[in-house]
């Protein structure tokens, strides 16, 4: 992941190096004839300077493990990334429960100790419940990532050959 740089570059990197870099690597995957799944030939042809970082304001490269919320490191002191609530409430980073299960509120839940006034009155906003990451989302199924339409069985979302 690369964050940063001039806004008044094109490249929203700060840096023709993005896609200098993300050739470097297709083109050496798309010339691999070793053995190997698609998978390890991208994990083999990764050139040197596709690694975490960011860019100063002069465009100057930062090599630097990106982290979430942690805004101890240069990047991300440039940078500052937080959780947002969603997140702070359990969420998970990918943001794929679009729609939450819901469960009671509950004192467990949180790390600090509400009044029974307090209590009350977030029983009262939120009278259905709260989201519970714990559980799937309401719907919610699991990514295909390569999905067929038939007539492979493997991964079918819909099979176009199948009678209407």
């Amino acid at each position: 992941m690369w964050r940063g740089g001039p806004v008044d570059r094109l490249i929203s990197t700060g840096s023709p190096l993005a896609i200098t870099t993300f050739e470097q690597w297709m083109n050496a995957i798309a010339a691999d004839i070793g053995p190997g799944s698609a998978r390890e030939k991208v994990l083999r042809d990764k050139p040197k300077a596709a690694v975490d970082g960011c860019f100063d304001s002069a465009g100057t490269f930062i090599a630097e493990t990106q982290t979430l919320g942690v805004n101890d490191t240069r990047c991300n002191t440039l940078y500052p990334s937080c959780r947002n609530a969603r997140m702070q409430a359990g969420g998970p980073l990918a943001w794929n429960v679009l729609k939450c299960q819901l469960k009671p509120v509950a004192a467990s839940d949180y790390k600090v100790a509400f009044t029974a006034q307090e209590m009350a009155r977030l029983q009262s906003i939120f009278a259905d419940g709260v989201c519970d990451f714990g559980k799937p989302g309401v719907n919610q199924s699991k990514l295909v990532t390569w999905p067929s339409v038939g007539p492979s069985p493997v991964n079918r979302i819909f099979d176009v050959n199948a009678p209407g």
